[in-house]
């Protein structure tokens, strides 16, 4: 759409600048909110709605709402106000320790690129994962636009009156203000879409913690748990309670994950059928009639074995069939297989009830449920997923509202609605202005992945520039100094300035090209280029002795006009770029851990048992938040995962160890021992935010290190024992020593019976080193319960020879 239709489309007829963002439409999920956030504030900006120095009122702190206003805060600096209305205490209130699971693309599924996990957004990006964890990751950039912008939250603020000017603009009249209002050159109405109805009583919020995640606790025999609604709500809850006790993320990733052999193409068929013209399919039939031959064994074993015994299930919906087109495929083709298999295995424990309603209309929020034509029965739970109460989010605007053509949303009869994109001029602009944000705001807005080159090469030249700058001139900006290990790209690295001039910078461009699969670097002077590279990449800067570093350096860089240009210090160029790569280590880190602990559990040397797994799994997915909000944070915990050394300010190390090439052998099994200690001992850590060691707790601080050397040397345990550690606690993962080999000699001059001696420290005070040793590793395979006694083995040993020291 262009940016004319963009604004016809969201201007409220009768008004000359207030706009509805994302309430109306049909596909409401988080990233296609946020996508029509960016595309609206990009066509405001082309359309001169806002003045590069005026006023923008956002209502609603939801998604929407608080992307449009961080694209605002980006697009126009200088404004006078952005103000963000929010009548709940704070921004994204319905998301908040949510654990209902988010994926950007679930809904586009089977399409290409369906199964991505990231959103690929520009600004305000996210990964597929817990609705609360996305929503604390969306409110770290928003905050940290609040605080860096004109951006101005007005929270517990309930506005209750938008009038537009005849002329131009509107004045946002708030409850219980008695000032006039103010005056804004455009107002966003993010207003959302209001909770579900009905959730009174016994029914809970679909983005409440869900009971069906667990165990159903009753000494009821074979409780029934009632669910109307065949929305995605309702789809939803019925796969929770006929799933046994899984997290929706579980269900989800389990879904996705299925094999469907023939099976997918006929889908795909049905699904084109299904958004026909003039269609009126039942999709539960066809994929009985279509699909039960084609699925494989397999599928149906796995469905089973995930199934909840001894509950009954009673489905409803007023509608002449249970599974209606614009719902997600995958949630329906999830009822199929439940469905199917229950029937198969002579179960009978689900009822479907289409195209009945309750008796006199009347929606059955707490005891019996009665239903036309049948015997009313009292469930032991219900689930009403009856849509949603718009009233009181609607009510305050009826009055402009009553002109907006609320069905512009609808989809066009015989084609499958598919999740908005960004349009090519809000992604260039946004691109843009994300490539060179404030350094400490980098960790919360990852890159989406940029437009792949023709040539599939990378092209950078680094050149003087006027008052002691440099140049950054290609065919990407410093933002999407990833590309080449994200993409798998070649690069060609033109330096035609010296490295004694480029200071930082040396660091940050070895590291980029350390860690590249082909990359050659033209320079001047080849000598000092290659003197300089080695220098910051010798082998005691590296974690083992097995890295290919190697730089491929040829004369004579060519200076050529390129698309894409920047003027900066080398000190904030080369923070811009190891930013960017922290997220992509961080990325692909998180890639191996979830390959290595999720389902399947792939191959990494080390074998740990399902459960625990799992556990280690969602301890991760806790720690992300944390990392992603904080690059100081994230730079420490990556840092130390690949050094032993643990100085006090970051910025003075190396850190052309961290990139793809060190993830494998290095990185992850140093970051699963910090997350089994985390576990399995007692002891919550949490990466650290400042020095000394990368993970933490109130009484524990600890280094989980990876290095397979240590100033060139393979571990063992004399030297890891003599080293000088910063940290109460290190965890070691490259080291098979037993935890009692790995404590501190006695001095020489000292002997039995001796009296200790000024400077000697008491073995109290000592680091407690552990390393990955048999022991542990059999640990790991017997599951929680066997790490648990592996660790309270190790401190019991470290009481009782501290205590026979002192004494």
């Amino acid at each position: 759409m262009t940016a004319q239709e963009l604004i016809a489309d969201a201007l409220i007829p009768g008004t000359h600048s207030v706009l509805v963002l994302g309430s109306f439409e049909r596909r409401v999920t988080v990233y296609s909110q946020q996508v029509r956030a960016l595309n609206l504030v990009d066509a405001i900006i082309q359309r001169g709605l806002a003045r590069p120095t005026g006023q923008v009122a956002i209502i609603g702190g939801g998604v929407a709402g608080i992307t449009a206003a961080v694209a605002l805060s980006k697009v126009i600096p200088n404004a006078k106000a952005i103000d963000l209305f929010e009548a709940q205490p704070n921004v994204l209130s319905l998301q908040r320790n949510s654990q209902r699971y988010l994926h950007p693309h679930f809904y586009d599924w089977p399409s290409a690129g369906s199964e991505n996990e990231g959103a690929g957004l520009p600004i305000m990006n996210w990964t597929a994962g817990p609705a609360g964890q996305i929503a604390e990751v969306l409110k770290a950039q928003f905050e940290e636009a609040t605080r860096n912008s004109i951006l101005n939250l007005l929270s517990g603020r309930r506005v209750r009156q938008i009038k537009p000017s005849s002329l131009a603009g509107a004045r946002v009249i708030v409850e219980g203000d008695t000032s006039i209002g103010r005056i804004y050159d455009v107002v966003i109405l993010a207003i959302g879409f209001g909770l579900e109805a009905h959730i009174a009583m016994e029914t809970l919020s679909y983005w409440t913690p869900s009971p069906l995640a667990g165990a159903i606790n009753t000494n009821v025999a074979n409780p029934l748990l009632f669910i109307s609604g065949n929305g995605d709500g309702g789809l939803v809850d019925f796969i929770m309670a006929a799933f046994d006790a899984l997290e929706h993320q579980a269900i989800c990733e389990f879904l996705m994950s299925l094999n469907l052999g023939p099976a997918l193409d006929e889908l795909r068929a049905i699904e084109d059928e299904a958004w026909a013209e003039d269609a009126n399919m039942d999709i539960l039939a066809e994929y009985r009639a279509r699909l039960t031959p084609l699925i494989p064994h397999a599928v149906w074993s796995e469905v089973r074995d995930r199934l909840r015994a001894h509950v009954a299930i009673y489905v409803h919906t007023n509608e002449p069939f249970l599974l209606r087109r614009t719902t997600a495929l995958h949630n329906r083709l999830a009822v199929y297989l439940i469905l199917h298999v229950d029937a198969a295995e002579g179960r009978n424990a689900i009822t479907v009830k289409t195209g009945v309603g309750f008796v006199d209309g009347v929606v059955p929020t707490a005891g019996p449920v009665a239903l036309v034509g049948e015997a009313g029965f009292t469930p032991f739970r219900r689930f009403l997923r009856l849509g949603t109460d718009t009233a009181p989010n609607l009510g305050p605007f009826e009055d402009i509202l009553g002109t907006y053509p609320v069905d512009h949303a609808l989809p066009l009869s015989g084609q499958r609605p598919a999740s908005p994109v960004l349009t090519a001029s809000a992604l260039a602009r946004f691109q843009e202005l994300a490539q060179t944000p404030p350094v400490a705001a980098l960790a919360a807005v990852p890159q989406p992945p940029p437009a792949q080159n023709q040539n599939g090469l990378i092209e950078i030249c680094i050149s003087h520039a006027p008052g002691g700058q440099v140049r950054w001139s290609g065919n990407c900006l410093p933002g999407d100094a990833q590309r080449p290990w994200t993409e798998l790209m070649a690069l060609s690295l033109h330096c035609a300035i010296g490295p004694f001039d480029a200071g930082d910078l040396v660091k940050a461009l070895a590291r980029l090209a350390a860690h590249t699969l082909h990359c050659i670097i033209y320079a001047d002077d080849t000598n000092s280029w290659s003197g300089a590279l080695k220098a910051v990449s010798s082998g005691r800067e590296l974690p083992g002795p097995d890295l290919d570093v190697n730089f491929t350096i040829l004369e004579k860089p060519v200076i050529t006009a390129h698309a894409h240009e920047v003027t900066v210090s080398t000190h904030e160029l080369a923070s811009i770029i190891h930013a960017r790569l922290d997220l992509a280590t961080f990325d692909q880190l998180s890639a191996a851990l979830h390959d290595c602990l999720g389902p399947g559990g792939g191959e990494m040397g080390w074998p740990i048992e399902g459960e625990l797994r799992a556990k280690l799994l969602q301890r991760w997915f806790e720690w992300q938040p944390i990392l992603m909000g904080n690059p100081v944070t994230l730079r420490r915990f990556l840092s130390l995962l690949a050094t032993e050394r643990d100085p006090m300010h970051l910025h003075n190390q190396t850190i052309v160890n961290l990139g793809p090439k060190t993830i494998r052998p290095f990185l992850l099994k140093a970051a699963i021992f910090a997350l089994t200690f985390a576990v399995c001992s007692g002891h919550s850590l949490t990466p650290a935010t400042v020095h000394p060691g990368n993970v933490v707790t109130q009484s524990i601080t600890a280094h989980a290190c990876g290095v397979g050397w240590i100033d060139g040397k393979d571990l063992g345990s004399k030297g890891v024992s003599a080293r000088a550690w910063t940290t109460g606690l290190v965890l070691l993962s490259q080291l098979k020593a037993a935890f009692q080999l790995l404590q501190p000699e006695g001095r020489f001059d000292s002997f039995g019976g001796s009296t200790v001696r000024i400077g000697t420290v008491s073995p109290a005070e000592q680091p407690l080193l552990i390393g990955a040793d048999e022991e542990f590793l059999e640990a790991l395979e017997g599951g929680e319960l066997a790490t648990q006694s592996y660790f309270e083995s190790v401190f019991r040993w470290r009481a009782e020879t501290t205590k026979v020291n002192l004494e």
